[in-house]
């Protein structure tokens, strides 16, 4: 099976949920055998944000005011990575300026990443240092993004969930086998119709099922539930079903229904229990 995960990209503000998300990230990294790569983004004005027409750039590290402090922390992070891991996580780490999400895309771009590995707010009241929407890099650029409670597993995951719409979902099915490989996993394929789609559904339904069943011994079953929008149908089914994992694809299906969630972005990503894969369908 071709590796996937060669090179896993985590952003850090140096919180206590980025700090969680790099312990993940590390666990990824042994069970995969790849490297991680952290990430620190130095805010610009907004202003200065309209200037810089070429995207986020690289500065040098002397000409960061806080430089000193971002030193200090990058080395504590670094220490307890090595203290953790020894020698079995490859680590590297870069400084850009510039917005988180215009720098992590830019960056993950530019130096092939596989993975994007985000840790998930913790309360609607938690101070925001890092703020990311993983459905914007996840589509914009073109990597799978990762999005993870703090007190959630990412390594031997025994349930994940593929919603299944009007196509055939071939990239999600495709990082759903390789997740689930060499675990006793079961991979539940949510068809997710309404009075319109349900031939469709019903049709892409068993031919993904068909499709693992022939490439692969993982255990498959299928599940079709009524609903007009994606994310509010997986969000409901898998706060009632054991679930270690969601994969899914950006803007169609991460949208929570409403007014409000359309103009405040509210996305299935910021308070889903599971982990979610973000997976860009092309």
């Amino acid at each position: 099976m071709q590796k996937l995960f060669n090179r896993i990209l985590v952003p850090v503000d140096f919180s206590a949920k980025s700090k969680m998300a790099v312990e993940k990230a590390c666990d990824l990294a042994k069970h995969y055998d790849c490297s991680i790569h952290l990430l620190h983004v130095v805010p610009i004005s907004p202003f200065a944000a309209i200037a810089m027409t070429e995207g986020p750039m690289a500065i040098p590290f002397a000409n960061i005011e806080n430089k000193d402090e971002i030193e200090k922390e990058f080395k504590k992070l670094l220490y307890t990575i090595k203290l953790l891991n020894g020698d079995a996580v490859k680590v590297d780490h870069r400084i850009l300026q510039g917005t988180w999400d215009e720098a992590i895309i830019d960056f993950a771009k530019h130096h092939d990443y596989d993975l994007v590995l985000v840790g998930q707010k913790e309360s609607l009241l938690q101070k925001r240092k890092m703020i990311i929407n993983p459905d914007k890099i996840a589509a914009k650029a073109n990597i799978p993004v990762i999005t993870v409670p703090s007190n959630k597993r990412l390594i031997k995951l025994y349930s994940i969930v593929i919603p299944i719409t009007d196509f055939l979902p071939v990239r999600k099915l495709m990082y759903g086998v390789y997740i689930a490989n060499g675990f006793d996993t079961t991979i539940k394929l949510l068809g997710i119709e309404n009075e319109k789609s349900h031939d469709k559904v019903q049709h892409y339904l068993q031919k993904a099922a068909r499709l693992i069943k022939d490439n692969s011994p993982i255990k498959v079953i299928t599940q079709t539930i009524k609903s007009h929008n994606v994310a509010e149908a997986v969000n409901h089914f898998t706060r009632h079903q054991s679930t270690d994992l969601i994969i899914i694809n950006p803007q169609t299906q991460t949208k929570m229904p409403g007014f409000f969630s359309s103009l405040f972005g509210n996305i299935i990503q910021k308070y889903s229990a599971p982990p979610i894969l973000t997976v860009n369908p092309v």
